[in-house]
């Protein structure tokens, strides 16, 4: 699961990790704490799970990371301040992949003000309760094969195991939100592509269906530019393929006079560029053979019909 869950207040803080964050030292009766579940190893709807060690290392990286609201990254939405982390293991449950089924916890806190009153009311009384956690991952892997590119396909049973991609190797944890539908697909890890690290647009491009993925502007610039890009490459590789076409329903009609061209037609839409370059040229050769270029010049005329401005004999 992706999405977590906040799972009580607590009566007795940590304040000496608590004032790690704050400005000044507060006392107890100053903040409201509470607890949550962030992630586990389970694998989710969307056919993903978080490998051991990518929860060991997501376990070091949120203390000190904010609490939002839906992924809105913006200061006005900082609602909370995460203060402490551990992984807690339930020997007795296992996970769908086999694994002793392991949550990632933590400890939040927010100042008891008025302002935050209605906060601490909404949790309390459960309705604030979904969370989610926006982190980035360098490496998804197949379950199947642990390859990070492969035909496998997720959802799908291969030989009595469900193919799934095992997230590793984080990068960065970046905050954790309150979520209103954690059932829906985007409450999840946010795919984030980190500033300054060159993106993998195969994994970007997957992503971008959902309403998880994050892209700062520099780097939605360079996708959109990417883009632009391949549908220029894309207009020249059809013009390339319509030209080959060409030329092969030309030498074919040479060839074979007798075959209707609309045969022709379907029979090279199935060929990909490469094999229609390779069958142009061999029909090219061919054709050459079958009616051999001669130049018909004045020199080849009849002496008598040869005139003295060397024009060309038709």
């Amino acid at each position: 699961m992706k999405e977590g869950l906040v799972t009580k207040g607590l009566d007795v803080p940590d304040m000496e990790k608590i004032n790690r964050y704050t400005r000044r030292a507060y006392g107890p009766e100053e903040v409201y704490a509470f607890s949550l579940v962030l992630c586990d190893n389970e694998i989710d709807r969307d056919f993903e799970r978080f490998s051991l060690e990518a929860l060991n290392g997501l376990k070091e990286m949120f203390p000190g990371k904010t609490c939002l609201f839906d992924h809105e990254r913006r200061s006005a939405n900082q609602t909370a301040r995460i203060y402490d982390t551990g992984l807690e293991k339930e020997l007795g449950t296992k996970t769908q992949a086999g694994e002793v089924y392991t949550k990632l916890t933590a400890k939040a806190y927010l100042p008891r003000t008025e302002k935050n009153q209605e906060i601490i009311e909404l949790i309390e009384s459960g309705i604030l309760k979904e969370v989610s956690v926006g982190c980035s991952m360098r490496r998804s892997v197949c379950s199947i094969c642990g390859k990070e590119h492969c035909g496998h396909v997720k959802g799908r049973i291969y030989e009595g195991k469900l193919c799934h991609r095992v997230l590793s190797d984080p990068a960065d944890a970046y905050e954790c939100s309150f979520v209103a539908v954690p059932a829906q697909r985007a409450a999840g890890v946010v795919k984030h592509f980190e500033e300054g690290v060159p993106m993998d647009y195969e994994k970007c491009l997957e992503a971008v269906g959902s309403e998880g993925l994050r892209l700062t502007k520099s780097q939605a610039q360079e996708l959109l530019s990417l883009v632009k890009e391949w549908k220029e490459q894309a207009g020249w590789g059809r013009s390339y393929r319509e030209k080959l076409t060409g030329d092969v329903l030309r030498y074919s009609a040479i060839l074979q006079p007798e075959l209707p061209r609309g045969v022709m037609e379907s029979a090279v839409k199935g060929l990909s560029v490469g094999e229609l370059a390779q069958m142009a040229e061999t029909y090219e050769k061919m054709a050459g053979k079958k009616l051999p270029l001669q130049p018909q010049l004045a020199s080849q005329c009849p002496a008598e019909k040869a005139v003295d401005n060397g024009e060309f004999c038709i």
